[in-house]
C-alpha cells in the first residue's frame, strides 16, 4: 500500500480528533503557558527580491534589491563566498524600497541555491534565495510569449524569467547532429510557486514533440528536465509554462540549457563525518559521470556537502546534496537478495541502496543486544528521490518479527531483540518499481533519550554590549525528560546559554553582543545539549516552518537552511530597557516588582508600552502602564502564587514605541528573578509582666 493512503488514515485521525474535542476526552499539557507569539521587530528590513537573483562565479555584478526598511544599510550577508559593497553614489541607502548592491564571486564559489540578507541600522532581513551558476546569465524578453517571437538564444545558458497567465514563454535554440543537451526548469527548488512544464517542438516542421516534454521530473520537486541526443540538425523551441497556466509577479525561474548531465541523487547519498569518500550519481543520465572524492567535514552543523555532475571536460549539472553522518556509512554490495547474503550493516550505521530490477529486495545483517531497543528508518522524499521502501525484521529463523507501516509518510520501524545475536533487515518497493532513480538511504541505530529544537523566528537585533532574546521550543524523546542546555554558537561576537529545566518546553535564550563589535549582520544557531548514556547530544534549533513559508512551501529545503539564524549589532538603538528585580529575591505566595529604566534615543520621546511576553506558571503580571511621554522610568508588579517553582526564573519583555510615526520594538535580554522559600518567621516573644510592688494597708 503506497503512502499516499496516509491521507485516509489522516482524514480518520482528524474526525477522530473532532470527536474527542466534542466529549473534552482530549489530553491537555499542564503547567506550561502557550507558547508566544515572536514576530519580527517592525523597524526590522524585509527582502522581496525574486527568487531567481543570482550571479555567475568569478564575476562581478550589480544587484537591486526590493523590500522594506532598507534605507541606512550597514552590509549584506551571503552564505556563500563572496565579496558585497554598497555603492554611495545616487543616494543608493535612502531609499526604504529598493538597495543597489555589488556582488563579486570567486571562481571557485560553489554553484547552487544560497541566500542573502541585508543588515541596516535598524536590524537583519528575512533572507531570500541568491543562485549561483557557472553559466552565462541572460534574461527573458518580454516578446517571447508565441512561437513566432520566441527568443533565440546560444548555450551552455541560464535564462532567468518569469510566467504569466494563460501565457507560455519561447526559446530558440540550434543544435547539430548527435548533439545530447539538457533542458532543465528550476522554480520550486528556489522558493517560486511556478509549477514548471517544458515541451520541445520542432521548428522545421511546426510540431509538438510531445515524447520531449517533462512535468514533475523525479527527483526535483516538482520542477522539470529533459535530457536528449538530436539525430539530426535543426532548429527547436524550448516552450516553459506553468502546469496549469498560473502566473504573476512571484512566478519566477531559471532555465538552463547545456551540454550538461542530470542526475536525481548522489551516490552514496550520505558519507562519515571526517571522512574521504569517492561520491558517484545516481538517475537517468549518470552512467558515464565520474565519481567526486571528498573530504567530509566535523562540523556538527553542517548537514550536506553538495556535488555537481560533471562529464570530463563539459560543464556542470544542478548540484546534489551528500548527506552528513555521525556513524559509519556502506554502500549495498550486490548479490544481497536472500538473508544468507545480507550485507553486514553496524549499529548505529548508514546504508545507500538502490532497488536495481524489478522485485529486488535488498538485506542487511546487524547484531542486535537483548532488550536493546533498535529504530530502522529509510530516507527517500527527504533525500528527493520517489522510492517508497517497505522495511521487514527478521530473527535468525527468518521469521518476521516488525514491519513499518506503509500509511505512515516516513518509513520507520522500532523493534526491541528478544536475545542476542544477528538479524536481517528486508527492504523492498512498496510499488514493486525499479530502475536508476529508486534510490533510498537505510538508517539503525539504538533508540536513546532524544529531542529537538523549534525556533520561532531566525533574526535579531541588539546593539553591541547589549542583549536580546531568542524564542526555542523544546521537544523532549524517547523517554527524556531532564534539563536541556540551550546556547547561541556561531560567531565570537555573539554568546549566551540558559539551563531549560525538566518539566519546561520553552525558553527563551539569551543573545548577548560583545562591547566594541562592529554594527552588520552576524550568523548564528541555537544548540541544546543533553547526556544519554553517558554521552553528549547536540541538537541545533530548527526553523523547517519558517524557511518553508520563506521559500514558497518547498516540501524539501535544503538541510543547511534550516538552522542558520542572524543577529544584527545595530549602531545605536531608538530606545533601550534595564529592567531590575526588586527585590533581587522573592518569596513565594508574595508580592515583588519590575522596575524599568528606559534609554531614549533621538525622536523616541513617546509613551513605551511594556508589556510581559513570556512569565513562568503561577507568577502573575500587574498591568504595566506606559513610561509616559518624556519619562524614562517605570515598573510592574508581580505577585507570585505559593505553587510557584524556586530558583532562577526568566522573565521575558517586549517594548514598543512609535519614533517618527513609525512602530519600533526591543526585547532585552531575559531578566532572572531568584524566587525563594518564605522566610520564617520567629514567634514575637511576650515580655514577661512586671509585679506591681504592694502597697501598706492603712491602719
Amino acid at each position: 500500500m503506497p503512502r499516499r493512503s496516509a491521507l485516509c488514515i489522516a482524514f480518520i485521525g482528524f474526525v477522530s480528533g473532532l470527536v474527542m474535542l466534542a466529549s473534552g476526552n482530549i489530553p491537555t499539557a499542564m503547567g506550561q503557558p502557550k507558547p508566544p507569539v515572536v514576530t519580527p521587530s517592525p523597524q526590522a528590513p524585509t527582502l522581496t527580491t525574486p527568487a531567481n537573483l543570482g550571479v555567475k562565479k568569478g564575476e562581478t555584478v550589480e544587484l537591486t534589491l526590493t523590500g522594506t526598511n532598507l534605507a541606512d544599510p550597514l552590509n549584506v550577508l551571503l552564505s556563500c563566498p563572496g565579496k558585497v559593497t554598497i555603492p554611495t553614489d545616487n543616494k543608493n541607502g535612502t531609499n526604504p524600497a529598493k538597495l543597489q548592491v555589488k556582488v563579486e564571486l570567486p571562481a571557485d564559489c560553489p554553484i547552487g541555491l544560497h541566500t542573502i540578507r541585508v543588515a541596516t541600522k535598524q536590524g537583519v532581513s528575512n533572507f531570500r534565495p541568491f543562485v549561483v551558476d557557472e553559466f552565462p546569465l541572460v534574461a527573458e524578453t518580454e516578446t517571447n510569449r508565441t512561437k513566432e517571437t520566441a527568443q533565440v538564444v546560444s548555450f551552455p545558458v541560464v535564462i532567468t524569467g518569469r510566467s504569466d497567465t494563460e501565457a507560455s514563454d519561447y526559446f530558440k535554440v540550434k543544435v547539430t547532429a548527435g548533439q545530447t543537451l539538457t533542458f532543465e526548469v528550476i522554480a520550486r527548488r528556489l522558493g517560486s510557486p511556478l509549477d514548471p512544464i517544458v515541451l520541445l517542438h520542432d521548428v522545421k516542421t511546426n510540431r509538438a514533440l510531445l515524447e520531449l516534454y517533462a512535468d514533475d521530473t523525479p527527483g526535483l520537486q516538482s520542477d522539470c528536465r529533459i535530457t536528449h541526443t538530436f539525430k539530426e540538425a535543426g532548429e527547436f523551441l524550448v516552450e516553459v509554462r506553468d502546469t496549469v497556466y498560473r502566473g504573476g509577479p512571484d512566478y519566477f525561474y531559471r532555465l538552463r540549457i547545456g551540454e550538461f548531465p542530470g542526475v536525481t541523487t548522489a551516490f552514496p547519498v550520505a558519507i562519515q563525518r571526517g571522512q574521504t569518500a569517492k561520491v558517484g550519481f545516481a538517475g537517468p543520465d549518470a552512467a558515464d559521470i565520474p565519481s567526486v572524492s571528498i573530504k567530509a567535514s566535523t562540523d556538527p552543523v553542517l548537514a550536506a556537502v553538495y556535488v555537481s555532475p560533471k562529464r570530463s571536460g563539459g560543464v556542470g549539472g544542478w548540484p546534489v546534496p551528500v548527506l552528513l553522518s555521525d556513524w559509519p556509512e556502506i554502500i549495498e554490495q550486490e548479490p544481497n537478495d536472500e538473508p544468507a547474503k545480507a550485507n553486514k550493516l553496524p549499529v548505529p550505521g548508514g546504508v545507500s541502496a538502490k532497488f536495481d530490477k524489478p522485485h529486488d529486495v535488498d538485506h542487511f545483517a546487524i547484531v542486535g543486544k537483548k532488550g536493546q531497543k533498535l529504530v530502522a528508518a529509510a530516507q527517500t522524499y527527504e533525500i528527493n528521490t520517489p522510492t517508497e521502501v517497505l522495511i521487514r525484521i527478521l530473527d535468525a529463523k527468518g521469521t518476521e518479527i516488525a514491519r513499518s507501516n506503509p500509511a505512515l509518510p516516513t518509513a520507520r520501524v522500532e523493534f526491541t531483540p528478544s536475545a542476542d545475536g544477528e538479524y536481517v533487515i528486508a527492504c523492498e518497493h512498496l510499488n514493486y518499481l525499479a530502475g536508476p532513480n529508486e534510490i533510498y538511504h537505510l538508517t539503525v541505530q539504538p533508540v536513546t533519550h532524544d529531542f529537538d529544537i523549534v525556533l520561532a523566528l531566525d533574526r535579531c537585533e541588539a546593539a553591541a554590549g547589549n542583549g536580546t532574546a531568542v524564542m526555542a521550543t523544546v521537544n523532549r524523546l524517547n523517554g527524556y525528560a531532564g534539563p536541556v542546555e540551550l546556547s547561541i554558537v556561531g560567531d565570537d561576537a555573539l554568546s549566551g546559554s540558559v539551563m531549560l529545566p525538566a518539566g519546561q518546553t520553552f525558553a527563551f535564550v539569551p543573545l548577548l553582543i560583545k562591547a566594541g563589535t562592529k554594527p552588520g549582520a552576524y550568523s548564528y544557531r541555537v544548540q541544546g545539549k543533553i547526556t544519554a548514556n553517558g554521552q553528549p547530544v547536540i541538537r541545533f534549533g530548527n526553523l523547517m516552518d519558517l524557511v518553508k513559508t520563506n521559500l514558497g512551501g518547498m516540501s524539501n529545503p535544503p538541510p543547511e537552511l534550516l538552522v542558520g539564524c542572524a543577529a544584527a549589532v545595530v549602531e545605536k538603538p531608538t530606545f533601550a530597557l534595564k529592567l531590575t528585580a526588586d527585590p533581587t529575591s522573592m518569596e513565594k505566595g508574595k508580592a515583588g516588582k519590575v522596575a524599568i529604566e528606559a534609554t531614549r534615543g533621538e525622536g523616541s520621546d513617546g509613551d513605551i508600552a511594556v508589556a510581559p511576553l513570556f512569565i513562568p506558571p503561577n507568577i502573575t503580571p500587574a498591568a504595566a502602564k506606559p513610561i509616559a511621554k518624556g519619562q524614562t522610568k517605570g515598573e510592574l508588579g508581580l505577585t507570585l502564587a505559593p505553587a510557584v517553582a524556586v530558583g532562577p526564573t526568566p522573565l521575558v519583555f517586549r517594548a514598543t514605541t512609535k519614533v517618527g510615526g513609525k512602530d519600533y520594538a526591543v526585547i532585552p535580554p531575559p531578566l532572572t528573578i531568584d524566587i525563594i522559600e518564605p522566610k520564617k518567621t520567629e514567634p514575637k516573644k511576650e515580655e514577661p509582666k512586671k509585679e506591681e510592688p504592694k502597697k501598706d494597708k492603712k491602719p
